[in-house]
């Protein structure tokens, strides 16, 4: 387990994967045919996927953070919130292969996002690539997918804004909710704004 400090927060890193050196980065970019936002590409130096939480919460707690809808979007019936599971490792073995993962799901995203983590039922934590969205973090709700396969083309319909940054989505990483309690209520309490 490897720590660090963010803001004057403390983060754990459960499980990372082998260490990396800046040349496995710039091979793995080179296969995505384009570069990592600048605060993804750091934080793989340093661990290599993994599951980033706050020191203080309990091994046996999960990693929760907040999600924003689009008005209307059909995925919102989900909630709130949802779990964190960790990020993708480069040079991994298949199941969590960030490289994989990203060949497994990229026609089936709108091409401006990369996934690099994912939640406990599958579905993706983006980051942005282009230009106007570089580094911003999203979260994709499979069940809600386009339908590639009639001609749907992916959208912005099954995604929720997470961060406006890697790191800023870190901080904003919590602790699960109570069971039974409201998730509304819990978001109302943990990300009082």
């Amino acid at each position: 387990m490897a720590e660090f400090v963010l803001e004057n927060r403390h983060f754990k890193v459960l499980e990372p994967g082998n260490v990396l050196v800046e040349n496995d980065i710039v091979d793995f970019e080179a296969k995505l045919g384009f570069r990592l936002p600048p605060q993804l590409h750091s934080y793989y130096l340093h661990w290599n996927g993994g599951l980033p939480c706050p020191v203080e919460m309990p091994l046996s707690k999960s990693v929760w953070v907040r999600l924003h809808w689009k008005k209307g979007a059909e995925a919102a019936r989900l909630g709130p919130a949802t779990a964190f599971s960790g990020l993708h490792e480069i040079n991994s073995t298949p199941a969590v292969d960030f490289l994989r993962t990203w060949n497994d799901f990229k026609d089936s995203l709108p091409n401006d996002v990369l996934c690099f983590g994912s939640d406990p039922g599958g579905s993706q934590f983006l980051i942005g690539i282009k230009d106007y969205n570089i580094g911003k973090i999203f979260f994709w709700e499979s069940s809600y997918q386009a339908n590639i396969g009639e001609g749907e083309t992916p959208s912005y319909d099954n995604i929720a804004f997470v961060a406006n940054s890697f790191t800023e989505f870190l901080l904003a990483l919590r602790e699960e909710p109570d069971k039974g309690g409201s998730l509304e209520d819990w978001v109302k309490r943990v990300y009082a704004d």
